[in-house]
C-alpha cells in the first residue's frame, strides 16, 4: 500500500511539472504591484510568469509595432476594446460570476478582461504640512497646483464639470458648447497654474519638494507619495469647478490573454486569474499597493479598517464615472489627446478644437469599421 502510495506521489509531481508553463505579461501598471503574487504562485504550482513594464498610454503603439506578443496583458479595463490588435479571446465567464466581478472585463457579451483591481480614479493630493484642502479648485493660489496638462484623461474632470461627456447612444458628441466651455476653462486654469504644462514625474517631483502645494493625480500614485512624505500628504475629493463637481473616470485593471493560446497556458492562466481573486491575494493586492480589491466582498471586509486617506480614495472612486469599454472611446482618447495638444500649442480656438476633434472622430471610427 506503501509502495502504491509513493508511485503515485512520484506520477503526480511528474505530471504536474510536465504541465507548468511559462507565461509573458506586458504590465501597464507597474511591475512591483504583481511581483509578489507571481512568485508565490510560480511557488505554488509551478508556472512562472515573466513581466515587462509599458506605459498604459504607449501599450497599443507597442503591440501595433511588435511582431512577438506576450500570452497576458495587465491593463485599464478600456483597453479591452483592442480586441483584434491585442489578440485578445474570452476568459470563461464563470471565473467572473464566480466572484460577482464588475462587468469592467465585458465587451460584446464576452469577458475579455478579468478585474483585478478597481479604482484608476484621479483625486486631488495636498501638501497637510503646508495646506489646508480645498473645496473648490479656484480657491487654490496661483501656481500652486499641478498637473499633467496635456493628457486627455486628466482633462476630462474639467469636461464633466462643464457639463460635458464624449459620447452620446453610442456616437461621438465632441463638438458641443459644453466642450468649448470646457476647453476655455482648460486654458484659463493653466495659466492660472502654468506647472501644469509640465509631464507626469515633473509634476510629482515639484509636489514632493514643495513646489506646488496641490496635485491631481491618480490612487496609482498614492502609496509611492505617501512613502515620500508621510504624514505631510493630504488626500481629498476633487473640488467644484464653477461650482460644478470635477467627476473623474474610473475603471478597472484587468488581465487580459491572447486568444490563440495553447491549451495548456489557457490553463495555466486561468491558475493564475482564480490565484489573484482568491481572498487573501486580494487582500495582499490591496494592502501593498492601495488599489481596491474587484471582488466586492473583500473590499467590504477591508472598508472597516481603512485609514483616513483611503476612506477618501474609495469615496471619490464611488463619486467616478465608470469609463466606457467600447472602441468609440479608445478613439476618443487618441483624437483628445491630439486636438487638445494643438489647441495649448495655439493652433486652434476652442470652438474649432471642438470640431476637429468630432471630425477626426469620426474619420477614425469610419477606417476602424
Amino acid at each position: 500500500m506503501r509502495l502504491t502510495t509513493w508511485f503515485a506521489a512520484i506520477f503526480l509531481l511528474f505530471h504536474v511539472h510536465a504541465q507548468t508553463e511559462t507565461l509573458t505579461l506586458w504590465n501597464a501598471h507597474s511591475l512591483e504591484h504583481l511581483q509578489p503574487e507571481l512568485t508565490l504562485f510560480e511557488k505554488i504550482t509551478g508556472h512562472k510568469v515573466i513581466q515587462q513594464h509599458f506605459r498604459a498610454d504607449q501599450l497599443r503603439d507597442k503591440v501595433l509595432s511588435s511582431v512577438l506578443l506576450p500570452d497576458l496583458y495587465f491593463i485599464p479595463s478600456d483597453q479591452i476594446s483592442n480586441v483584434q490588435e491585442y489578440h485578445l479571446g474570452p476568459w470563461p465567464e464563470s471565473i467572473a460570476r464566480a466572484h460577482g466581478l464588475r462587468d469592467d472585463g465585458r465587451l460584446a457579451n464576452n469577458w475579455y478582461g478579468m478585474p483585478i483591481n478597481m479604482g484608476n480614479q484621479l483625486v486631488l493630493f495636498y501638501r497637510k504640512d503646508m495646506v489646508a484642502p480645498v473645496a473648490r479648485l479656484e480657491d487654490i493660489p496661483a501656481g500652486k497646483l499641478a498637473w499633467p496638462s496635456k493628457q486627455a484623461y486628466w482633462f476630462m474632470p474639467f469636461l464633466t464639470a462643464s457639463g460635458g461627456w464624449p459620447l452620446k447612444d453610442g456616437t461621438f458628441n465632441l463638438n458641443t458648447p459644453q466642450m468649448v466651455a470646457a476647453l476655455t476653462t482648460y486654458r484659463e486654469m493653466i495659466n492660472r497654474y502654468p506647472v501644469a504644462e509640465c509631464e507626469l514625474m515633473c509634476n510629482e517631483q515639484a509636489f514632493i519638494k514643495g513646489e506646488v502645494t496641490y496635485l491631481i493625480d491618480g490612487d496609482w500614485a498614492y502609496q509611492t507619495l505617501k512613502d515620500l512624505l508621510g504624514d505631510k500628504l493630504g488626500v481629498a475629493l476633487l473640488p467644484s469647478l464653477g461650482g460644478k463637481p470635477m467627476v473623474p473616470l474610473s475603471s478597472s485593471y484587468v488581465m487580459a490573454r491572447r486568444g490563440d493560446l495553447s491549451d495548456s497556458k489557457q490553463r495555466a492562466s486561468e491558475e493564475l486569474v482564480r490565484f489573484l481573486l482568491s481572498d487573501e491575494r486580494q487582500k495582499a493586492l490591496y494592502q501593498r499597493s492601495k488599489l481596491f480589491p474587484s471582488v466586492g466582498k473583500v473590499a467590504e471586509r477591508l472598508a472597516d479598517n481603512m485609514s483616513d486617506d483611503m476612506r477618501v480614495l474609495h469615496q471619490q472612486l464611488l463619486k467616478s464615472r465608470a469609463m466606457p469599454n467600447d472602441r468609440s472611446m479608445m478613439i476618443v482618447w487618441l483624437v483628445m489627446g491630439k486636438c487638445l495638444e494643438l489647441y495649448l500649442s495655439d493652433e486652434y480656438s476652442a470652438k474649432e478644437t471642438a470640431e476637429n476633434m468630432q471630425t477626426m472622430a469620426l474619420e477614425e471610427g469610419g477606417n476602424n469599421r
